[in-house]
């Protein structure tokens, strides 16, 4: 375990080191609200984000405890096979705070995770579903995406009201 682990970091700082090395001049940050159920493009970008947020829902985990499962529709934009999970960094907030991923989910959920690992070819969109525990079921929920290890700072977000 230790070896796999030791490998991915090193993979990991060498390619922070290139995308560094490759890219030029300064980026600007760039939020996207996509509003009510819309998404809106990043002026002046060439291409879409690869995520659009598309909804949410309420279910429970194993234990009893409030989740959100919020859909996403993930287009993959590079020339290699690529997965949601390897592609977007996503963050979910409840009052400024991040919440946890939950791995499982109450069986009437009717959840899978399954299509965040799964790779795609360039071109293809692929519903994804991911779940977090909530802190409470009251306050809204802020979704933020970017992409992972990238120059680009452009941020697609997103507030669900689950009260």
């Amino acid at each position: 375990m230790k070896k796999i682990t030791s490998l991915l970091l090193a993979v990991l700082l060498i390619a922070t080191f290139v995308l560094f090395a490759v890219g030029s001049g300064e980026s600007e940050t760039k939020t996207i609200d996509p509003g009510n159920g819309t998404t809106e493009k990043a002026e002046g970008d060439n291409t879409a984000f690869p995520v659009e947020i598309l909804s949410c829902r309420l279910a429970k985990d194993y234990e009893g405890k409030p989740v959100v499962i919020v859909k996403y529709a993930f287009t993959n934009q590079e020339d290699k096979a690529e997965s949601f999970m390897l592609a977007v960094t996503d963050n979910v907030f409840q009052n400024g705070v991040g919440l946890n991923e939950c791995i499982f989910v109450d069986e009437s959920a009717n959840y899978s995770s399954d299509n965040q690992t799964k790779e795609v070819q360039k071109g293809v969109t692929l519903e994804v579903e991911v779940a977090y525990v909530l802190n409470d079921t009251t306050s809204d929920v802020t979704v933020e995406l970017t992409k992972f290890i990238s120059l680009d700072e452009t941020k697609v977000t997103k507030t669900f009201s689950i009260a």
